[in-house]
């Protein structure tokens, strides 16, 4: 009786007892082959902005799909970053810092989203008009543009040159390339840009530091997103100065001389069409108007 028992015990699994179990394995493992091998032949693009994705089969495959989906992803996405060079991979560390200093702050930034940062856009060193200038700023330029810097008096514009250095901006005339000024950023206390579509800028400077005798600079440039980046991003890296400060305001403070002047933004009437005016109000107030189609 215990042998018959003992017997009966081994063989139960050959039994139709056992039967359906078996069964049962073999079908989830043919849907689980049947879905891996669909799977396979319905991938999205290998580019890490297609957010398609296939339907997935059976509810009890929610978790396994959600998983692999954020598996092929990362995977792609590893991808695409081993093919970039050093030089691109800067130019995307810049973008993605515009991105967190400027995404849904300011009303310009997403016209900048596909601009190239190019940096020199006058290739100064090549220019024999600015090759005195050029050998007189001893740094690898980071960034040569021409920006309208703001009459403290009146709120006109003149043409610079503004040159960026990883320690100096240099702003000097357009026409013959003389030198206006030399600003350490170190004497950069912090930047000042409106939420609008405009392209000012005040670059404010630290009290009692010798380049803030003559006070602040207010600037404009159709690379605003690009410059302030930049600076921001020069700040972040070095190991002797604090990270510049990036205001984002439609009313800020400039020191001009002895006195501190508002400067207010509004949105300007049609009458004005669809440039950008600035004017000098009174003493203590500086107003510009910026389109709202602009």
């Amino acid at each position: 009786m215990i042998v018959l028992s003992k017997v009966r015990r081994e063989y139960r699994k050959f039994f139709r007892a056992n039967a359906g179990k078996k069964i049962y394995n073999f079908t989830i493992q043919r849907i689980m082959q049947k879905y891996f091998l669909g799977l396979k032949s319905k991938l999205p693009s290998m580019s890490p902005i297609d957010k398609t994705w296939p339907a997935r089969p059976y509810s009890f495959l929610d978790g396994v799909h959600a998983e692999l989906r954020r598996i092929f992803h990362l995977w792609r996405c590893k991808k695409y970053r081993s093919q970039f060079t050093e030089e691109k991979k800067a130019v995307y560390e810049e973008k993605l810092e515009a991105s967190e200093l400027f995404k849904d702050k300011k009303a310009l930034y997403p016209s900048s989203v596909r601009q190239p940062f190019k940096g020199d856009y006058l290739e100064i060193s090549k220019n024999p008009k600015y090759q005195k200038l050029s050998s007189a700023v001893d740094e690898k330029i980071l960034l040569a543009d021409v920006v309208n810097k703001i009459n403290r008096a009146n709120g006109k514009g003149s043409s610079r040159l503004f040159l960026l250095t990883k320690k100096n901006v240099v702003l000097a005339d357009q026409k013959t390339g003389q030198l206006k000024a030399n600003v350490p950023l170190a004497d950069l206390a912090s930047v000042s840009t409106s939420t609008q579509t405009d392209g000012f800028f005040a670059l404010k400077l630290k009290e009692g530091s010798a380049s803030a005798v003559k006070g602040d600079f207010l600037l404009s440039s159709d690379h605003l997103i690009e410059i302030i980046t930049k600076l921001h991003r020069i700040g972040s890296m070095a190991a002797d100065r604090e990270k510049l400060n990036i205001d984002i305001s439609d009313e800020f403070l400039v020191q001009f001389k002895q006195d501190k002047v508002c400067v207010k933004f509004i949105q300007g009437s049609p009458k004005n069409g669809n440039s950008v005016s600035c004017k000098r109000k009174n003493n203590r107030l500086l107003e510009v108007s910026v389109p709202a189609s602009s």
